[in-house]
């Protein structure tokens, strides 16, 4: 879209990732002229400047069961949306295969394991538990340390979070949203100005930048959350192996020793837009912690971490001790981490609006994150919404 310096809008959401486009989308269907803006992916990271965004990527996990209530909440909401959303784009973007989550019985790690199945029980979430024997029996292709419980969720499965995002901008835009390529680079109160020069005016502002947040200058204050660099490894499998894997689920494991934080996850094969098709795992113990735009653009445009990688390789051989896989490739991703463990939701001011801040689940819950965030900047009051938490934002 090209905007022009006249052009009015009741609200201008900076930023079209998942949070950001859901956002628009809330508010464009409550009636507001809404502008969501921001760059599309880049064709080339090498030479690309300006922001990256972790969700161009073919695959995340989605489950209704986590550790906290509200992210159950979140998660529940939105998948319950999937399918109108998946109506609107005109093919599907949410597989239903199953979550598995599992870790040990017993020693320093089994705090993960007693956490997933208290937190089913306590959320009326049903899952199947399975011991030992029951995993080999009903998974075969994995390898799990003895003494592992398992819980089997079949809300959960994987998401292709780029047809997400491109659902929830088609919805916005069915509304009367306008979308713009550009890239904000400076505020003034609820007027934007871009790279390109233009100036762009909103009565409010949505700021929905992600990590970004943290090290762009467009909040003004620093939002108390850190980001971090994290490394991916895909690993190549052929048809023949993937439709002998036609049953394995997503799987969210904590490999022995580890803390809470540490989880290991698996997406099963997923074919990305090169047309191969990779099995996703990730999770280290250790990740870089990223202060600058400069820093994060040199970790997306980077391979990883090698240590990283070498870890996640053999927990990738060890679950998986008897798939041919043809190759590995890696690749990079961003995580922010607020202070409260949530999203942070608010209206700072009567123009401005703060909307960030994933801590590693937000994909999946998106849609209903981003419903919050247009509350917000409506003015209206979550209270009501059936959540623990405020999702106010810490500041630093």
């Amino acid at each position: 879209m090209t905007t022009s310096q006249e052009k009015q809008f009741d609200f201008a959401v900076v930023g079209r990732g998942l949070m950001g486009t859901a956002c628009a989308s809330h508010l464009a269907r409550a009636g507001a002229r809404v502008l969501l803006i921001g760059p599309d992916e880049p064709q080339d990271r090498s030479t690309h400047d300006g922001p990256f965004a972790s969700h161009h990527d073919a695959g995340r996990i989605t489950r209704a069961i986590a550790e906290n209530a509200d992210w159950s909440r979140l998660a529940i909401r939105s998948i319950e949306r999937y399918a109108e959303l998946e109506t609107v784009l005109g093919q599907s973007f949410y597989h239903p295969c199953g979550i598995l989550m599992a870790g040990p019985q017993s020693g320093p790690s089994a705090d993960f394991t007693r956490g997933f199945l208290n937190s089913a029980d306590r959320l009326n979430i049903p899952i199947q538990t399975l011991d030992d024997r029951a995993l080999k029996a009903r998974f075969p292709f994995f390898n799990f340390p003895e003494d592992t419980c398992g819980g089997w969720e079949n809300l959960g499965g994987w998401i292709n979070p780029r047809l997400y995002r491109q659902a929830l901008e088609k919805m916005a835009c069915l509304h009367g949203a306008h979308v713009s390529t550009e890239t904000v680079s400076a505020r003034d109160g609820t007027t934007l100005t871009t790279r390109s020069g233009q100036t762009l005016q909103a009565d409010h502002i949505v700021l929905a930048t992600g990590a970004y947040a943290r090290t762009d200058t467009l909040l003004q204050k620093t939002p108390d959350m850190g980001a971090y660099a994290r490394t991916v490894v895909l690993a190549e499998v052929d048809e023949k192996t993937a439709g002998d894997l036609e049953t394995m689920p997503s799987v969210i494991t904590m490999p022995e020793n580890r803390r809470m934080d540490e989880d290991l996850y698996l997406l099963p094969p997923i074919r990305y837009p090169d047309g191969k098709l990779y099995i996703k795992i990730g999770g280290e113990p250790v990740s870089s912690s990223l202060t600058s735009d400069a820093e994060m653009s040199r970790w997306f445009k980077s391979k990883g971490s090698q240590d990283a990688v070498e870890d996640i390789k053999q927990h990738l051989y060890r679950m998986l001790p008897n798939v041919p896989f043809i190759s590995l490739t890696t690749d990079t991703c961003v995580i922010s981490f607020t202070k409260t463990k949530l999203p942070f939701i608010e209206r700072l001011n009567d123009g401005l609006t703060i909307l960030t801040g994933g801590n590693g689940a937000s994909a999946k819950s998106c849609d209903e994150i981003g419903r919050l965030g247009a509350l917000t900047a409506l003015g209206k009051s979550l209270e009501n919404e059936g959540y623990d938490a405020d999702f106010r934002a810490a500041f630093q």
